[in-house]
């Protein structure tokens, strides 16, 4: 029989999956087909990334995105005590070819490596249930503004 605590962190990863991979026949919050965060940024050029659209580059919210899920796998493997520059996140708004290719390659390992820590970490306690939501609630938020920036990037451009 499966535990209630297996349900509940492959409900999450489902939903992370989408998030990152988009959709399959149906979704939580995606249309059905590859419209996660990964498709989006890898439909996209780096000089294209790297514009300031309504704020922020896309490049800027991929970067800010990677910083995150290091921060997130950690606090859900208990590591909690160390002092992150978010802030820091920000700063980059440019990237070459290879920079945003490494990027959208660092994305994928790391969403992996949280898939990983998320199904498999021992102590899953509260604060690691806290953070693998957090991740959730944080990806998706910066999927939105991503797909909203790709949109109007789209618009503006072609």
């Amino acid at each position: 029989m499966i535990t209630s605590e297996a349900l509940f962190r492959n409900a999450i990863m489902d939903v992370l999956r989408e998030s990152f991979h988009g959709a399959g026949d149906h979704g939580a919050f995606l249309d059905p087909g590859p419209n996660g965060l990964l498709a989006i940024l890898k439909s996209l050029s780096a000089e294209e990334a790297s514009l300031p659209i309504a704020g922020a580059s896309i490049a800027t919210h991929a970067i800010h995105i990677a910083f995150s899920l290091d921060v997130f796998n950690e606090w859900i493997q208990g590591i909690r005590d160390t002092e992150h520059s978010w802030d820091k996140s920000w700063e980059k708004h440019e990237v070459s070819t290879a920079e945003w290719d490494c990027l959208l390659s660092q994305i994928d390992r790391q969403f992996l490596q949280l898939e990983r820590t998320i199904l498999q970490y021992d102590e899953y306690d509260a604060e690691a249930v806290w953070g693998s939501i957090g991740t959730l609630a944080h990806t998706a938020f910066h999927l939105g503004i991503i797909q909203v920036k790709a949109d109007e990037l789209r618009k503006k451009y072609t």
